[in-house]
């Protein structure tokens, strides 16, 4: 059985302490420092990842060259942020970036599937989209 204490303080001075007894995963101890690092005080605003740099991310990195639908988002973002996400959230970034020319998809049953058109100039379209947006 192991025993994990982790102290973290910002420079406000306020404190955290978790102190954990029994069997942790290196995976779950690698969330528990994303979790601190993700959510520091400390860091500037550009340094926080906001949710539409978290599903880009995740579709970018997880979906390249593949076929995905919206419930693989949501499965790979909550398995990754250990965090909820809305169907609807996820159906309309998907919707968003199938209309601005990132993504095509097709109807397949019940659901649409997509698929990134092209990863470089899409990332780098994207990217420039993003950059002129917060000029």
């Amino acid at each position: 059985m192991r025993k994990l204490k982790i102290e973290y303080s910002n420079k406000n001075g306020n404190k955290v302490t978790i102190i954990y007894n029994g069997n942790l995963s290196k995976e779950q101890i690698l969330k528990l420092i994303e979790f601190f690092e993700t959510n520091d005080e400390n860091k500037p605003q550009s340094m926080k990842t906001t949710l539409r740099e978290r599903i880009l991310n995740i579709i970018f990195n997880e979906f390249c060259n593949v076929w995905f639908t919206s419930k693989d988002v949501i499965n790979v973002y909550t398995k990754k942020y250990d965090e909820s996400i809305k169907p609807s959230t996820i159906s309309t970034y998907l919707s968003r970036l199938y209309d601005n020319g990132y993504l095509e998809r097709v109807r397949d049953k019940n659901c649409w599937k997509y698929r990134i058109i092209s990863k470089t100039s899409t990332i780098e379209n994207y990217a420039e989209k993003l950059h002129n947006e917060s000029d």
